[in-house]
């Protein structure tokens, strides 16, 4: 069976979605009515506690990083950027608390965000020993070309954004909800993903980049993706992204979770091989499910033995001194307790060959012996590899 439970992964996501959205709502109104008494930062007098609607921000043109507009040690506290386009633009050491960005672009030669902190973790409310409020920032409806270089995103919502040629590096993105987003070659080095949860959201170019390691726990979740096109390239794009996945949850030693990306890489790989490499993919995943589904040998090992059954029903078997043959040419003898009698004999030899013991009983016509032989080279095989497929699953 599957590790993961995509649906209630889903369901307890929005939940926490909701929960989320409620709860920066709440602190967002709290920190607007005692902003007066608001201790340990200094809001930035141009854009903290305002509603910023339709300005741009940041110099004109496509302008390389070194030429930014640069931003240094700000507090901008409880905004909401509305329709708003950063470009060309550099925040260095800047704290962005309860902000809400609506509708905003992050565009032409970019958005850098450098050692920026995205969330207030500290609680204004006594006693406040031990309590967090977590208030994070979020992003909706946004188009994000940014670099989030070695700044905490903790606990943001990125909700209907696109993010493209955007990087994340020596980032904490922990406890982070992405839903009903895009990427279009997102990239992630070393960071904290930790309690990441990504839900409804196309990618077909997101990679790791890592020098040493991105950081997943059991409560990372990355959703499955829905193809769009349905062609080679993009199949063969979604394949990556579940392979880049599956490899990060077996370098954190979440084997488990390694286990079901690599199976749905395998099964959108699939759909994008030539014909033989393809009939040799359906193979593998019918026999074992590429290694991740022990009862799939089961189902197989049931079909084998059933078309043999059949088989031996058509090239005969010897029994009790009588020869079960069914043929076009006596096909008018047959009847229906005769046939279920007989197919009973054939489902017994056919275990049996399966099993590589036979049965007392019966045994196959002359013809019927290269059959038997047959199904008993595949029966080995197909033990041998659902012993090794559930020995691979318990030692995990």
């Amino acid at each position: 069976m599957a590790y993961i439970n995509f649906k209630e992964e889903k369901a307890k996501g929005k939940f926490q979605l909701d929960e989320r959205k409620k709860n920066n709502e709440i602190l967002y109104k709290s920190i607007l009515k005692h902003k007066d008494s608001l201790t340990g930062f200094y809001p930035n007098l141009k854009y903290s506690f305002k509603k910023i609607i339709d300005e741009n921000i940041g110099k004109k043109g496509v302008l390389g990083e070194e030429d930014f507009q640069e931003i240094t040690n700000e507090d901008i506290i409880c905004t909401k950027f509305i329709d708003c386009t950063f470009k060309n633009i550099k925040f260095k050491d800047c704290r962005f608390i309860g902000c809400v960005f609506d509708s905003c672009k992050f565009d032409e030669g970019g958005v850098s965000f450098e050692n920026c902190i995205f969330i207030k973790e500290d609680s204004e409310k006594l006693p406040s020993l031990n309590r967090k409020d977590n208030l994070g920032c979020s992003f909706y409806n946004c188009n994000i070309y940014a670099k989030f270089l070695n700044s905490d995103i903790s606990y943001a919502i990125f909700e209907n954004s696109k993010l493209q040629n955007t990087s994340i590096e020596l980032t904490n993105a922990s406890n982070c909800i992405i839903t009903n987003c895009e990427f279009e070659k997102v990239e992630v080095v070393d960071s904290d993903f930790r309690g990441f949860k990504i839900f409804s959201t196309y990618m077909v170019n997101f990679s790791f980049e890592d020098k040493f390691l991105t950081k997943f726990d059991e409560k990372t979740f990355f959703d499955k993706i829905e193809p769009r096109v349905k062609d080679k390239q993009e199949y063969e794009g979604i394949y990556t992204v579940y392979e880049s996945i599956a490899d990060k949850f077996k370098d954190n030693t979440l084997t488990s979770n390694f286990g079901e990306y690599y199976y749905l890489g395998k099964c959108i790989e699939r759909k994008s091989l030539k014909l033989l490499p393809k009939l040799g993919s359906y193979l593998d995943w019918i026999i074992c499910g590429y290694g991740e589904r022990p009862f799939f040998c089961i189902f197989s090992a049931l079909g084998i033995i059933i078309i043999f059954s059949f088989l031996y029903l058509i090239t005969g078997i010897d029994t009790d001194g009588r020869t079960i043959l069914y043929t076009f040419s006596n096909m008018y003898t047959w009847n229906i307790s005769k046939f279920i009698k007989d197919f009973n004999e054939a489902l017994n030899l056919s275990v049996g060959m399966f099993a590589g013991v036979g049965i007392d009983n019966g045994k196959p016509t002359e013809i019927g012996y290269l059959v038997a032989n047959l199904e008993m080279l595949i029966g080995i095989v197909l033990m041998g590899v659902g012993v090794g497929t559930l020995v691979r699953k318990v030692i995990r």
